[in-house]
């Protein structure tokens, strides 16, 4: 892929290098109104002096369209002295956050597969897309192992529960992100599947031994770390077998012991979004983070803040200057590699992209128990359809969804976290069909603070339980939901709830292919 020459650090003034160690968030559309979470994402002219006055090394962007983040971020680099790093949480391909690109399955939907190939088509591809964009830089895979099932954040975004598989898949999607010519990121090290707490709320605390951290946790890490990878994120939680003190974000045993030292990290390490209730309360974090071995800020809560408490902290000989210019050559090093020519917005989607998603979406899917021989359904029977979703957000089930369609007399009915215990009564009144389908579609996200269904979700399914209808439960966004509700003979998890996952989930609850039983 073409480069840019090594730019030296040593050649930068310390307001400059420090600069270079901070991306804060902003937008992917162009205008301000446009702002999903303005409280985070600069306004333009904010984010205009961070590039010129503050010389920020990078910009994080959330959401999007094609078109719109293209030329923001070509507006971007014209601003810049130094190129820019684009970063974005590009997790589930490019779509992910940005309109119009493709969408792709979840980490745990790719584990699923098993298929080393498969994972890496999906790095490869959010990479070329992201690139295409103008991205260079994916906070992607996510390689914490999922040991905790009452996760309320990680859950579909990791790879599975075996660390073996974590690292199999993980290094695969890595591989593919950086043969694009884009940065990879490991993240949360040193482990975040072992929470039953939200670190965007509060801070987690992993009560793990050493042994089952090397063991389990590292296993993924030290495989990336092996193969070279970009960059590694830490995670805000308190792991006292480590550190006591200190969350890992802020724990110079952690990142400059362990992960530099001990793993010998050669690539970037950089802080989960500062802005986070885990850490956001303490002082000086921009300071702390640095101390403790961080090479980048990712998302402070005030740019010229951050920027004056690093300057002021390294002027009064708190901070050693010398961590600024190391860091800063890291950054610098890294800009070298990726911050070239891009190929454009042509190379973004495609029926090659989609058939990806596809493979994918039909080979993870699982059947997880049939023991009334439910499946295929009866072409005779009747049904009627309960669709769990999220009040909040907008139903991934669109009106021409395979999911709906008519393919026998049945009904179907929406449930929301809102509607009340009357509603309910009156949902388990009408399940007087053949089989019940209830799709489980609540997703599992950052400040919720749990993974479990809402109030109404599980009144319902705990009513279909003490009724002993025929059900079938389809759980696109939680494969941890059949452990509640034993009395439930068939149930289905997806690992997604994309369209193709509804394609795939409607062919085998209709025998139109053959699925893998899982049990």
């Amino acid at each position: 892929m073409p480069s840019l020459p090594v730019l030296s650090a040593e050649k930068l003034n310390l307001r400059t290098a420090i600069g270079q160690l901070i991306v804060p968030r902003a937008s992917g559309f162009l205008l301000n109104h446009q702002r999903l979470y303005p409280h985070w994402e600069l306004d333009w002219a904010s984010l205009e002096r961070a590039v010129t006055e503050y010389g920020i090394g990078g910009v994080l962007l959330y959401s999007g369209s094609l078109g719109d983040t293209h030329l923001k971020i070509e507006q971007l680099a014209a601003l810049a002295d130094i190129p820019l790093l684009v970063c974005a949480d590009l997790e589930a391909g490019c779509g992910q956050h940005i309109r119009g690109a493709t969408r792709l399955p979840t980490a745990r939907a790719i584990g699923e597969t098993r298929s080393r190939e498969l994972a890496y088509q999906c790095g490869a591809l959010t990479a070329r897309e992201a690139r295409a964009v103008g991205f260079n830089w994916v906070l992607a895979p996510c390689l914490d192992v999922n040991t905790n099932p009452d996760n309320p954040v990680i859950c579909l975004r990791s790879f599975g529960e075996d660390p073996v598989v974590v690292a199999d898949l993980g290094s695969a999607f890595s591989a593919g992100v950086r043969s694009e010519g884009v940065l990879s990121t490991a993240k949360h090290f040193p482990g975040h599947g072992d929470v039953a707490v939200d670190s965007h709320l509060s801070l987690p605390v992993v009560e793990r031994t050493r042994q089952q951290l090397a063991i389990e946790d590292w296993l993924p890490f030290e495989r990336v770390i092996a193969q070279g990878v970009d960059a590694v994120m830490s995670a805000h939680l308190l792991v006292p077998e480590l550190d006591p003190d200190w969350p890992a974000t802020l724990s110079r045993y952690v990142l400059t012991d362990v992960l530099r030292g001990k793993m010998n990290c050669q690539g970037l390490i950089v802080t989960d979004a500062l802005t986070m209730g885990a850490v956001s309360g303490q002082p000086d974090l921009g300071v702390l983070a640095l101390d403790a071995g961080a090479d980048v800020l990712l998302m402070p809560a005030d740019v010229g803040v951050c920027l004056h408490e690093i300057e002021s902290a390294v002027l009064s000989g708190k901070l050693n200057e010398q961590r600024i210019y190391t860091s800063a050559q890291r950054v610098l090093d890294a800009k070298a590699r990726v911050c070239g020519p891009r190929p454009g917005l042509l190379a973004v989607g495609g029926p090659e992209a989609e058939a990806l998603h596809a493979d994918v979406a039909r080979t993870c899917l699982q059947v997880v128990r049939d023991r009334e021989g439910l499946l295929p359904l009866s072409p005779d029977g009747s049904v009627i359809n309960i669709l769990l979703v999220d009040a909040c957000l907008a139903s991934p089930v669109q009106a021409d969804s395979p999911l709906l369609r008519p393919t026998s007399p049945h009904r179907t009915h929406w449930l929301e976290a809102g509607h009340e215990e009357s509603y309910v009564r009156y949902l388990l009144s009408q399940c007087d069909r053949d089989v019940v389908l209830v799709h489980a579609l609540t997703p599992v996200q950052a400040y919720r603070g749990t993974n479990a269904l809402h109030v109404a979700g599980e009144m319902l399914l705990t009513g279909l339980c003490a009724q002993a209808r025929p059900t079938v439960l389809i759980s696109y966004t939680n494969p941890y939901l059949a452990r509640f509700f034993p009395q439930i003979s068939t149930v289905i998890n997806a690992f997604n709830d994309s369209r193709p996952s509804q394609d795939a989930v409607f062919a085998r609850l209709h025998g139109l292919r053959d699925c893998t039983l899982t049990v």
